[in-house]
């Protein structure tokens, strides 16, 4: 629960990052510790739970404070228009406007790292990455090879046990009054 508040409220009003909140909370404060502990926890299909209580809290918070993506929008947009007109302190506002945002949760920090782009390719390097990843993932390819045959052949064996099988004999219907 902890770890949930300290992500949705920061600290003393501050944002603080997903790591720095497992750190406060309890979690290990080894070299990476508290990083995994952090991913790990924000992950939906992992701990579902504590993901909808930290949805929760930023929904008490956008309602405390009247908070929407529309609304919030808006204000950044008259902010714009009012720094267009004149160029007295909208900085601030700006800043106090976003730090609004990142707090009702309309903000995610993201790092992407490239390591190189497909369309920088030539037609041989594109053709050796693909023999790679084809390598790397042989295993996976045969596997699902096997597990089609598999299939295949139980189907098959199920339809030759129903034409080999005799069809149940057919009692006389003693009811019948003819």
């Amino acid at each position: 629960m902890k770890f949930a508040q300290l992500i949705v409220y920061g600290v003393e009003g501050n944002p603080i990052t997903k790591s720095e909140a497992a750190r406060l909370a309890g979690f290990s404060d080894t070299a990476n510790g508290a990083s995994v502990y952090a991913t790990r926890l924000t992950d939906p299909t992992k701990y579902p739970l504590v993901c909808a209580y930290i949805s929760n809290l930023q929904d008490e918070v956008r309602q405390k404070y009247g908070i929407s993506f529309e609304g919030h929008l808006e204000e950044l947009g008259k902010i714009r228009d009012r720094g267009k007109k004149d160029n007295r302190n909208l900085a601030a506002a700006a800043t106090t406007e976003i730090a609004r945002g990142k707090a009702a949760g309309f903000y995610i920090d993201q790092k992407i790292i490239r390591h190189g782009s497909i369309d920088d390719m030539n037609l041989d390097q594109l053709y050796e990455r693909m023999k790679m990843i084809k390598e790397k993932n042989e295993k996976i390819i045969e596997a699902k090879q096997l597990l089609k045959s598999n299939e295949e052949s139980k189907t098959e064996h199920k339809l030759q046990q129903q034409k080999t099988l005799p069809s149940p004999p057919q009692k006389p219907d003693l009811d019948s009054t003819s």
